[in-house]
Order: C-alpha cells, then structure tokens, then sequence
C-alpha cells in the first residue's frame, strides 16, 4: 500500500475548483496527498487558479452541443490519465463527470463523483429527460467508487436510484464547507467606503445583492423587476459573469444609477458585510448553493426561490425567506419585509450565522468529506490517508 496518494479534480470550468475546493485541498495536502486539477482554461477563475498550490491541466473548450467537443475532452483526458498515473479522481459538474469517469477506466484505479446537483433529480422536468440522465448517471456509475451528494433531496433520490458500481457507496455530505470565521469578520470602515465609492454606492442606504452567473435559469431578470418595484432609495449590485451579462447590465442602466451591474468581483466577503440582504431568483438545477452559505456566514439574510439546495440552508421565516418558484410578487414582499424591519433583518442575520456555524461550516464539512475518501482509497487498497484533526 502506498504512503501517498495523487489525486485529480476535475471540472467544466475553474469555478468549483478555484471558489469550492481550497478547504478540501489544504486538508488533503496536510495528509501528505498531491493535488493536481484539470479544466477548461475559460472564464474569469481561470487565471486565479492557475496561480494556486496545484499543477493545473488545461482541457479542450468547446460547446457541450457541439459532439466533437464531448470527443476532445474524452480523448485529452485518457492521455493526461496514462502520463500522469493519478490514484483517485474527484469530478464535478455533470457533463464533464461522464466524460471524465467513462474516460479514467482503467487507468485511474478511484474515483468520486462531487455531485453538485444531480440532473435526473432536477424537478419540472419533462419525462424524456429524466430518463436520459439517470440512464446515463446509472451507466457512468459502474466506473464510479463514491458519490457525494450535497443536499437532502438528491440524498433521498440516492436511497432508491444506485449510482455507484456493486461496492461503492453514496454520500450525503454538507456541500465543500465555508470558513465562517473569514466571512463573519467585520471589514475595516476604509474598506467599505472605499468600496461605495468605486460602485457609486451611497453610505447609509440598504443595498441588495445578487452575486451568480447571468443564465435564464438564474432568473437576474427578476432582480431588475424587484430594483423597479423598490425604487431609487435602495441600492442594488449585481455581480457575475454569463450570456446575459450585458443584456442585464443595459437594462439596469435604464432603469436608473441606482442599480449597479458589475462583472465578476473577488470582493464577495467586503460586499457581504456592507449589504442588507441578498437575493437568489434561481431556478437553475442548484446542487447547494455556496453563495447562500456565505451570506448566512457573513451575518445576512437571503431571499430565493424555494428549490432544492436552497431549501437546505435557508431556514424560512428564521434566517431569510423561501419563495415559490418564479413568484416575482412574493419575491418583492419578503425582500421589502426584511428591508423595512431592521430588527427583524439583525435577528435573521444572527439565525443564519448559528445554522452555518453548526451545519455548514469548513470542520463540520471536512469531517464528513476526509474519512468518506479514506474508505474508498482503503478499500481500493490505494492508501491509508493519515487522518487529520477535521475527522470524526
């Protein structure tokens, strides 16, 4: 049995590895493993995390439309797999974890899949689609050793589908953790007006907050209609990268300077302690949001849609409100709710802060995740990973 372990994580884009992944890599690394990652060298994450710790593999870009794209991606994967002869594989996001398991076969003696969302399970879907994906889900199953699931509806679902070959097993794990120290850590005053100032934002005035990608499935649209409803004496930002990116950001600006529409920012913890709440209008297929995690962590309520992840964190009426889905009224009445009623804000703000301390934080994550790869690279008979402080 070997002493060391080389682990990969993959990913579509540097996203989940750059934002979700730092905690679970630090731990790994301090048990002696080797961490390299691979993905698609787009968007605004890719720099960033070619600067961390870990040798990063870039993999070919294309459109998921597009098959040629599917036939690349399998292809750059099986030759990184043979040259670099890694011991587990970690993957994430859907698309890419078919290609990635049905690609490391044979080559990679383990690997997880990170479910952050499970397809098949995304409800109001049509019949046909469900079918597809959990065909395929259970197919790429038979290369995977250990699934985690982020949140208790794709737990559920996992209890009656098995996605794993004859000996894995399926995970229920709190989402990747947030360090809820770093995020509930007041900023400096210079900080904050230093940041009114380059947003345009006016000192004493609640402030709003979308932070996410601008995709139809994210509804950002939706924020507009609530900067519409609330008028001027309210600011909102909105931060992001995606298709609709500009199309938002036009249509903000008509609707007055009130509403600032930003690209991506990496100033998330300054933006959460400066704002009054923020919304999350998503009826995307979310896995568990970490955007809600960090905001209950920084000590502020949040109102979204009720889907599933969503309804993991939030706790409705205690620390933010769940809206039916695409329910744009009541979306404004809860967000209008908190804004009004400072108590009631401070109150829900402290709630979320608590149920991210007890069920969310990095040590309550890590402590599920570490010893669920322990067992599957024991059982693989890969590596006995020492165990670090985190574990139970």
């Amino acid at each position: 049995m070997k002493t060391s372990v080389r682990i990969l994580q993959v990913a579509n884009q540097a996203g989940p590895l750059h934002l979700f992944m730092p905690p679970l890599c630090r731990a790994l690394r301090k048990a002696g493993a080797q961490i390299e990652f691979a993905c698609m060298p787009v968007g605004a994450l890719w720099k960033p995390l070619k600067q961390s710790e870990s040798e990063v593999h870039a993999l070919p870009a294309g459109s998921w439309s597009n098959p040629l794209t599917w036939w690349k991606l399998y292809w750059k994967l099986r030759e990184l797999f043979r040259a670099r002869r890694f011991d587990l594989m970690i993957v994430h996001t859907p698309v890419m974890s078919w290609i990635a398991r049905t690609a490391a076969r044979g080559l990679v003696p383990a690997s997880i899949y990170f479910a952050h969302g499970l397809p098949f399970a995304a409800p109001k879907q049509s019949k046909l689609a469900y079918v597809v994906f959990r065909t395929i889900e259970r197919f790429v199953g038979r290369y995977t050793d250990a699934v985690f699931l982020v949140n208790s509806d794709d737990a559920a679902v996992c209890q009656r589908t098995k996605l794993t070959h004859g000996d894995g097993r399926s995970y229920h794990v709190p989402g990747p953790g947030v360090d809820v120290e770093s995020f509930s850590r007041q900023p400096a005053e210079d900080q904050v007006r230093k940041l009114e100032q380059d947003l345009g934002l006016r000192a004493g005035k609640s402030l709003v907050l979308y932070l996410g990608r601008f995709i139809k499935a994210k509804r950002p649209g939706d924020v507009l209609e609530l900067a519409r409803r609330l008028g001027s004496d309210v600011d909102f930002v909105m931060a992001g990268e995606g298709p609709l990116w500009r199309q938002i950001k036009e249509a903000g600006a008509r609707i007055g300077p009130h509403v600032k529409v930003v690209e991506f920012t990496d100033q998330v913890p300054l933006l959460l302690a400066r704002c009054s709440l923020l919304v999350l209008p998503s009826v995307f297929m979310e896995g568990l949001p970490q955007i809600l995690l960090e905001t209950h962590a920084a000590g502020k309520p949040a109102v979204a849609y009720d889907i599933r992840g969503v309804r993991d964190i939030i706790e409705h009426g205690t620390t933010g409100y769940l809206v039916r889905p695409c329910d744009v009224d009541a979306l404004y009445e809860s967000v209008r709710k908190i804004l009004e009623n400072e108590d009631l804000r401070s109150g829900m703000g402290q709630a979320g802060q608590k149920r991210i301390r007890e069920k969310f934080s990095n040590e309550v994550a890590l402590s599920v995740i570490l010893p669920a790869i322990r067992e599957v690279l024991l059982k693989k008979n890969i590596c006995d990973l020492p165990k670090c402080r985190n574990e139970k």
